[in-house]
């Protein structure tokens, strides 16, 4: 640039040096003929001045062109150097063996518990009681969980509790297959209502509500076998969910867990609502069949209702919510000569105050699956303390009240942590 501001100044300075001395030439000698021949002079110098500056800037052009295209293959050779090296990659022996391992978790659930009854029935820990007066050890659960290949994968669950140790679940799933299904096979708790498959770590309260005590027990219904998920064309609702499970074993209290063919069949149909983007709405009906001697004489069919709302509004959920479970339950048992029809219901309410404190409470109603006679109804109110998603401390006051035994009144003080990926979910 400084070289052609230069040559443009000559070029205008010359003409204009020569034109001025033309004229004072012109002053002393009025030759009309040397005035002429010196405006040609200046002319062309004026010309050749243009054109040398045109060949300055074509010049100047190709330079500018020829530094950006060795730029650019100086760019493109780096980009292909650098492709090639980040295709090779190195493996070690050691890196590939710890990605096959398992997520690995490991939870404990601590409680302690008074009550104000004295009778066996609600101190001693049993199928339908946890117990009172003393702090317990309700499980230590240790839990595997992994993809096995793109198409399947397995979860175990053992519980360590004061029984010992037991299989809580133990199955593998294939994943995506044909008709939007998936497919299970292995132990586990079947999708039986909202509650059934909920471990006890991750309930909205500390126990499970009475009518499913009274007619699955603490275990809940569960067993080997085989269940088919299906994402069902929208017929009804926003989404359409069908499960259909065939177990061997379940809970003695209302399907025998003996005999030789003590299959129970169960099914579940859900039906899903989105009202609005933070609140959705899902009904669920219910069905189980099987025996319920072992002998294998007799039959008990079971039916149930399901209800769940939720609201979380966006971009708040950790700290704004409520959620609301209410279940009825029916219970038609073939015995000799006659069937007993009960019947049960809870009702849970769930508040996210903020981030950390949590409120429930529950009501309960539920008659005994063997004797329509026997009946107890209570309430439970319960807030939860979240120190972090792994650590949580719960304050609970639970009244039973029963026509067959004393009524209690119980207070209880839970701890709960995990460590690993599994932590508290509801499943």
């Amino acid at each position: 640039m400084l070289k052609k501001a230069f040559i443009l100044t000559i070029g205008l300075m010359v003409p204009a040096l020569i034109y001025s001395q033309a004229e004072t030439e012109l002053a002393k000698r009025t030759n009309w003929e040397e005035i002429q021949t010196l405006k040609k002079r200046v002319s062309e110098l004026d010309s050749l001045s243009r054109e040398l500056l045109m060949k300055i800037e074509e010049s100047e052009k190709e330079d500018e062109m020829r530094r950006l295209m060795e730029e650019a293959m100086a760019l493109s050779t780096r980009k292909a150097e650098k492709e090639a090296a980040s295709e090779r990659k190195f493996h070690s022996a050691l890196r590939q063996q710890s990605a096959l391992n398992p997520n690995i978790s490991l939870g404990g659930d601590y409680y302690a518990a008074y009550g104000t009854s004295k009778s066996e029935y609600n101190r001693i820990p049993s199928e339908t009681s946890w117990g009172t007066g003393k702090i317990f050890l309700r499980e230590m659960e240790f839990s595997l969980q992994a993809p096995l290949d793109p198409f399947t994968r397995g979860k175990v669950f053992f519980s360590f509790g004061q029984e010992g140790v037991c299989l809580e679940e133990g199955y593998m799933q294939w994943l995506n297959l044909p008709l939007n299904m998936n497919l299970k096979i292995g132990e586990y708790k079947t999708q039986f209502g909202k509650f059934n498959r909920i471990h006890d770590h991750a309930l909205p309260q500390f126990e499970r509500p009475l009518v499913l005590s009274n007619f699955f027990g603490f275990t809940t219904l569960k067993g080997f076998g085989v269940a088919a998920n299906l994402l069902l064309p929208r017929i009804t609702a926003h989404v359409n969910e069908l499960d259909l499970e065939v177990i061997s074993g379940g809970a003695d209290r209302s399907f025998t867990s003996g005999g030789k063919h003590n299959l129970i069949y169960v099914v579940h149909f859900k039906n899903y609502y989105d009202l609005n983007r933070s609140t959705y709405f899902e009904v669920g009906f219910s069905g189980a069949t099987g025996k319920n001697d072992s002998t294998e004489t007799y039959r008990s069919l079971l039916g149930g209702i399901d209800i769940n709302f939720r609201w979380a509004p966006p971009g708040r959920s950790k700290y704004r919510g409520v959620e609301w479970i209410t279940e009825f339950l029916f219970s038609d048992r073939e015995q000799a000569g006659f069937h007993t029809k009960t019947w049960g219901c809870f009702s849970s309410l769930q508040w996210r105050l903020n981030a950390r404190w949590l409120m429930g409470v529950r009501v309960d109603y539920s008659q005994l699956p063997w004797n329509a006679d026997l009946k107890e109804q209570g309430g439970a109110v319960c807030m939860d303390y979240w120190q972090s998603e792994f650590v949580f401390v719960r304050f609970q006051y639970t009244y039973i009240d029963r026509n067959f035994d004393e009524d209690d009144h119980r207070f209880i003080l839970q701890t709960v942590w995990a460590m690993g990926p599994h932590k508290h979910e509801k499943y």
